[in-house]
């Protein structure tokens, strides 16, 4: 697989940044290209999302066990994030090339204990692009949002780029406070507070992240019917 020049880049600074060495880069970079080249940035944010998620659910279920309070939730949650991720990143592969388009279908997406093995390594991979996007870097995405019908046929006017930076401002702070109040509520469910002041600073947090992301998610609505 080909990648372009600013792909190679942005993997070998990820590397770099985070001090590991990606599983499956060049399928990574693949993905982020493939992306771009069909126009298909959020379902790509989207599946970089729920990696995140599966590969830390999975990491929280390791950690309790099988008979660990509230695994069988968690297992649920993991197992919707999977389907979801699957469902995203054979959508973006869909289109490409036959050769590589089996590649995938055969070392991530087939029913095998081997295939989801390397899938989950996929995942992990994916996971630390979302960590680089929850740090506040850009992703060398430039895939728009999917459109509805309807949206195509009722298009606002083209805004400028100051406004555009700032509404991505505002969805990464959504998305981030988003993100964080998920992880509370994963350690509420596996490891609540003991004593009164920790539930206290607990649920503190868990509702200034409630606001910070209805006050954030309500900003990027207002910005979008803005002109």
């Amino acid at each position: 697989m080909e990648l372009q020049g600013t792909t190679k880049q942005f993997i070998e600074d990820l590397q770099r940044q985070y001090g590991r060495t990606l599983s499956f880069p060049e399928e990574v970079g693949f993905l982020i290209d493939q992306t771009s080249e069909e126009d298909l940035g959020q379902l790509f944010r989207d599946a970089i999302f729920h990696a995140k998620f599966a590969t830390r659910t999975k990491e929280v279920m390791n950690r309790i066990g099988a008979g660990g309070e509230g695994f069988d939730k968690l297992s649920a949650e993991f197992q919707t994030s999977i389907e979801k991720a699957s469902t995203l990143l054979k959508t973006i592969v869909k289109e490409s090339p036959e050769e590589t388009k089996q590649h995938f279908v055969r070392d991530f997406f087939s029913l095998d204990q081997a295939s989801f093995a390397q899938f989950m390594k996929l995942l992990e991979d994916l996971s630390w692009v979302k960590n680089w996007e929850v740090d506040g870097k850009p992703l060398p995405v430039t895939g728009r949002p999917l459109k509805s019908s309807r949206q195509s046929q009722h298009q606002h006017p083209p805004v400028n780029d100051e406004t555009t930076q700032t509404r991505e401002e505002l969805a990464k702070i959504r998305n981030g406070a988003v993100f964080a109040l998920v992880l509370m509520i994963l350690l509420f469910v596996v490891d609540p507070p003991v004593i009164f002041l920790g539930w206290g600073l607990a649920i503190v947090v868990v509702l200034l992240l409630f606001y910070i992301s209805l006050v954030s998610a309500m900003l990027v609505k207002k910005s979008r019917t803005s002109p």
